[in-house]
């Protein structure tokens, strides 16, 4: 307070040649604003001076409050001097995430990791008992029996065959060893239908369908020729490499005059051998989705040949040839375990000193046993597997994954279809 009146603060007082009055106003005075910043208390609306205000051309370095650039305005990563260093750390409460997966049926619609395969499998046995075991043990039934009838009659010829006087013992015992050999005619025979049947339980599994072993059969039964041709062709091809790789340095062998030339005969049979199998693993794989394709998309004979070979090529070769050779040795020991007590029954008959054309007899009506049993049990899990591999092997190709969403969600037509009962 001075004898001029009350002076605000933060304004000089007038002087007295200066006069005051109502004629006369004071020239207004920059403010702050009243209100708050983020961050920081309340200001006073004179608690900065007027060159504090941002342009002023007097306005000191310091004079920008600290409140103008947000602590939050630039992450606290981002002042980092690493280049390599571009993304923010992980919460503290981060790690494992499980991964969303769309699954209508038993795969989830991706690319496939062998857990998936294998649990996949099980599950559509599981859910398809009558389509899957049901029909397995019908078909093997259907085919083992009567083999296994004939054989067991072949093998009973092998006494009166061995009195003849103009067959040997050796011929005697090959007529036996034939008959106790037609039981793996009929298992080769149901495995081609097991397989045409289990291919298309599994296109349907994969879109979520349960199907019934009437429905199976009728998706099935007009590719059953093309399946046998198939299986015929594979075969053929098969025997020749086979042939070729061991039938020549055998012949090597049995024309070998000299010490050099059975040496020779024997180290090219050696590697006729080795070749041999390398052979045979490149057919079995490069071969594996001819069924598949013959019974999900329709195709013939040839198509399937060059589906399958398209298909199984690098670089996803090697890892097809992994886990047939994985399953068929899995699934081999199994099958062991189950007919192991009667191969041991097989053994025993020998054994017991009976007649030989009773053991043959016999031995065939074990063989025809073990296979109903093996081939109703593990013939699924490999046909099964096979289809799922071929599904696989098209998703990683194709993009069949994004097919068979648009399919679930009505927007696409079915990669194959379904058969009515």
């Amino acid at each position: 307070m001075s004898e001029h009146g009350w002076t605000a603060p933060g304004q000089q007082p007038p002087s007295p040649s200066q006069p005051t009055g109502p004629s006369q106003e004071a020239a207004p005075q920059p403010t702050q604003p009243s209100y708050p910043q983020p961050g920081h208390p309340p200001q006073s609306p004179y608690a900065q001076p007027p060159y504090a205000q941002p342009g002023h051309p007097s306005q000191p370095p310091y004079a920008q409050p600290p409140y103008a650039q947000p602590p939050y305005a630039q992450p606290p990563y981002a002042q980092t001097t690493n280049p390599a260093y571009r993304y923010p750390p992980q919460p503290p409460m981060g790690g494992w995430r499980p991964r969303m997966d769309f699954r209508p049926g038993i795969i989830p619609l991706r690319p496939l990791t062998l857990n998936d395969l294998f649990g996949a499998v099980f599950r559509a046995v599981r859910g398809n008992v009558a389509a899957t075991v049901g029909l397995a043990a019908l078909t093997s039934l259907a085919f083992l029996v009567p083999f296994t009838a004939l054989g067991a009659w072949v093998s009973s010829q092998e006494a009166s065959v061995s009195l003849e006087e103009s067959m040997s013992s050796e011929t005697a015992g090959l007529v036996g060893t034939i008959g106790s050999a037609l039981p793996s005619i009929g298992t080769s025979l149901s495995t081609i239908l097991l397989a045409g049947f289990l291919a298309y339980v599994i296109g349907q599994a994969v879109l979520g369908r349960k199907v019934s072993a009437g429905e199976t059969w009728a998706g099935t039964r007009r590719r059953i020729l093309p399946l046998i041709g198939a299986t015929l062709l594979t075969s053929a091809i098969i025997i020749g490499v086979a042939a070729i790789c061991i039938g020549l340095p055998i012949g090597i062998l049995a024309l070998a005059q000299s010490d050099s030339g059975i040496a020779i005969g024997v180290v090219s049979l050696l590697a006729g051998g080795l070749v041999a199998i390398v052979a045979l693993l490149f057919l079995w794989t490069r071969l594996a989705f001819v069924t598949p394709a013959i019974v999900l998309e329709g195709v013939g004979v040839g198509r399937a040949f060059a589906r399958s070979w398209r298909l199984t090529g690098t670089p996803l070769f090697w890892r097809l040839l992994g886990i047939r050779l994985l399953a068929a040795i899995a699934i081999g020991f199994i099958a062991s375990l189950i007919t192991a007590p009667l191969a041991v029954a097989g053994v025993g008959l020998i054994l017991t000193g009976m007649p030989a054309d009773q053991v043959y007899v016999w031995q065939t009506v074990i063989t025809g046993i073990s296979a109903v049993i093996s081939g109703a049990l593990t013939t699924p899990i490999t046909a099964g597997l096979d289809a799922l591999l071929f599904v696989d092997h098209r998703m990683r190709r194709e993009g069949l994954d994004v097919q068979l969403i648009q399919t679930t969600q009505g927007t696409a037509p079915p990669p194959w279809p379904r058969a009515t009962a």
